[in-house]
This record gives structure tokens, C-alpha cells and sequence, in this order.
């Protein structure tokens, strides 16, 4: 298979698991019926297994805009109150949320047998909590923070690993913006790390 067309083909793999993670969040579909799609995407060999596998899904929403990017610091607060749960996936792959990608106050990221990073040093926060959920099966999940931002970690972790590095501040009292973690992880990890 040509390389472009290698690489739409995993874009499209990504999109229906993306599809896939919205609607098990959003209850549309059970943990064993994601499970069973997931895998059906992740062996998909042709776009039209995938098309199958997310036919009877409601259409997903349009992303909203980037706005430019900036440091923890210097950015100003936005008001992501109300708006709908930003949600990813990845089954035994790589997803790299990167730049300004944070739409909504709450993130829900689920991992099995890969590896997501969560990446907010170039994303405008929103002032209150940012509710981080995380779902790791055999996995790895990476978050990592502007220097000074404070971040509480509640993940629960069973034959894992749940972590936040030293360079973390973990103090949210008073603090104006703050990442509230929360979760489970088993048989993988999830590390919060601060950097600049």
C-alpha cells in the first residue's frame, strides 16, 4: 500500500475510534460493544469495514476553532463552562494531543494498549478545575503541565501505576485554574508531568 494512502488509512482508523470513544462516553454504546468495535477498526483493512463499524453512530460534532496559542502564564482565561466533554481515544496506538487543542473544561481520554499524551502547555486554560478522566487498560497515558499549574491526582490504580512527577505542583488551593485527574488505570500508567 502507497505511503499516502497507508496514512489516510490510519486517519480514518483514528477517526472511528475517536467515534467509538464519544459514543461510549456519551453512553451510546456499552464498554463491551466499544471493545468489540474497536478491535473491528484497529484489524479494518479497507475504509469500508470502518464505515461499517461506526454506521449506526450519531455524526460526530464539528471540532471548534483554534485560537492562537500561548503559555500557561500569558494566556487569557476562556469560559469552556457548558460545552460538551472533549473526548479521545486510542486502542493499540499513538494519540498526541498537542498545540491548542482544549475545547472544553472536562477531557475524557481512553487508552488500551497504547499510548496518549495529553499536552497542555500551549492550550489557553479555562479559570476553575479542568476535569481530566482517564481510562487505561495495559496502557499509557501522559499529561504533562506549564510549570505552576496545579494539578490534583485522584486516578485510581490497580496493578498500575498513577503519578505525578515532582516537578508537579499539586497545591490547587486558591490556585485560579487547576487539572483534577480522576480515573482508573490497570496494568498501565498515568504520569503527570511539568515542563516548560
Amino acid at each position: 500500500m502507497p505511503q499516502t494512502r497507508a496514512d489516510d488509512m490510519e486517519r480514518r482508523r483514528q477517526e472511528a475510534i475517536d467515534s467509538l470513544t464519544s459514543a461510549f462516553a456519551g453512553n451510546i454504546i456499552s464498554m463491551e460493544e466499544y471493545e468489540r468495535r474497536a478491535t473491528l477498526a484497529s484489524s479494518a483493512q479497507f475504509p469500508a469495514a470502518l464505515d461499517e463499524v461506526i454506521a449506526d453512530l450519531p455524526a460526530p460534532r464539528p471540532a471548534h476553532p483554534a485560537s492562537t496559542s500561548a503559555s500557561y502564564s500569558r494566556a487569557p482565561a476562556r469560559d469552556l463552562s457548558g460545552t460538551p466533554p472533549l473526548t479521545t481515544g486510542c486502542v493499540m496506538g499513538d494519540r498526541n494531543l498537542t498545540g491548542n487543542w482544549l475545547t472544553s473544561n472536562k477531557v475524557s481520554s481512553f487508552t488500551v494498549m497504547g499510548s496518549t499524551k495529553l499536552d497542555l502547555r500551549d492550550s489557553v486554560l479555562p479559570l476553575g478545575p479542568i476535569n481530566v478522566e482517564v481510562f487505561t487498560l495495559m496502557g499509557e497515558t501522559r499529561i504533562i503541565v506549564p510549570h505552576g499549574l496545579p494539578v490534583r491526582m485522584n486516578a485510581f490504580a490497580f496493578m498500575a501505576e498513577s503519578t505525578a512527577h515532582r516537578s508537579v505542583n499539586q497545591q490547587v488551593h486558591g490556585a485560579e485554574t487547576w487539572v483534577e485527574i480522576s480515573g482508573f488505570v490497570m496494568m498501565g500508567s498515568v504520569v503527570v508531568k511539568a515542563m516548560d
